[in-house]
């Protein structure tokens, strides 16, 4: 368990790594329920045609770690918000942190195929459902504190993407599967007859209770894809869950549904990466972003596009990115992690 529990906490090395500043920028930081908050950046100085649309970035960290202030994933946002958008960064409710904290759950589990005893068992399997359906229902809260706030950042509310890496990631995707078949969750949380205009998501899966295959009851918005082709962290195909008879759904499971509603979609796989895909895409795949953006949100384009990244110098992994990108030994990574890791 030990190995597949370092890749979980790899991202939380970044917390303290200064974030690049923008001229204009104003942040804005609220309480969108009780004690959680939701960072609001937008540029005034960026001039729009009517409204500015909104991306709300669900941070990742395997519901146990992560902070709406994670800093390693600020090269889109200024993308995002050099082109006018609103950029919404929220807290949510991390259940295995608070499973940990009472004693429940001794492990960090991670969603990889690699580890489905762990994952899969009558312990584990509930706290982690309960934690995706937390997850969901704090953006869901925090959606609508920005539709009730749009007037302030001058939003669209016809226009509101979500996005995330790995936990992050599996949020968004689940949100907008749970909205398009009229979960009662997203009846109780969101507005009546609002509707996300589509998903970025860097390895990340559907959560699909009481089967495999997500079955939409209603046409589901546009998404694009990142993924490692050798992520088990989180799987790109299929995790079943026996334990409760429900289903990470990876974007090779989902891309032909949405074929079968003639969908738009992007879908960049690493070839032979790990779970690196969940972070990496927000630091410096800021391009591919705002084109699926561009193309397939703004102007509506019935466009469905693999792409497929082959790295020379071997496939791109977590600690090799880390110890590159930190200036230190592998062991030293790995030392770290761990520490994070055994940490109470």
């Amino acid at each position: 368990m030990k190995g597949k529990k370092l890749m979980t906490a790899a991202f939380t090395l970044l917390m303290g790594m200064a974030a690049s500043a923008q001229e204009g920028l104003l942040k804005e930081t609220i309480a969108y329920r009780d004690t959680f908050k939701m960072d609001v950046y937008v540029n005034p100085s960026v001039k729009v045609d009517g409204k500015r649309p909104v991306f709300i970035h669900t941070h990742g960290g395997g519901w146990n770690s992560g902070d709406r202030n994670i800093n390693a994933q600020t090269g889109v946002w200024d993308d995002m918000l050099r082109e006018g958008m609103v950029v919404v960064s929220i807290d949510y409710r991390q259940g295995v942190a608070m499973a940990r904290a009472e004693g429940k759950l001794k492990d960090m589990p991670v969603v990889s195929a690699d580890s489905k005893e762990a994952f899969d068992g009558e312990e584990v399997s509930p706290i982690i459902r309960q934690s995706i359906l937390w997850g969901v229902e704090d953006l869901y809260d925090a959606t609508t504190c920005v539709l009730q706030h749009a007037d302030l950042w001058n939003a669209d509310p016809e226009c509101v993407i979500l996005g995330g890496g790995s936990a992050g990631a599996i949020e968004s995707l689940t949100a907008e599967y749970l909205r398009k078949n009229a979960d009662p969750l997203a009846l109780a949380h969101l507005p009546q007859g609002f509707q996300f205009a589509g998903v970025i998501a860097a390895a990340g899966a559907i959560w699909v209770d009481g089967g495999d295959v997500p079955m939409w009851q209603q046409k589901p918005c546009p998404m694009m894809f990142f993924h490692g082709s050798a992520d088990r962290t989180v799987y790109p195909h299929l995790l079943h869950i026996d334990a409760l008879n429900s289903s990470f759904s990876g974007p090779e499971i989902i891309i032909p549904t949405l074929r079968d509603q003639h969908v738009s979609y992007m879908y960049y796989v690493g070839e032979g990466y790990d779970h690196v895909m969940s972070g990496i895409p927000f630091e410096t795949y800021g391009t591919d972003m705002m084109t699926f953006i561009h193309r397939v949100i703004y102007n509506k384009e019935k466009v469905a596009v693999k792409t497929i990244e082959e790295d020379y110098e071997g496939p791109r992994n977590l600690v090799r990115y880390y110890t590159e990108l930190m200036g230190i030994s592998k062991e030293e990574f790995l030392k770290r992690v761990q520490e994070l890791n055994t940490k109470d």
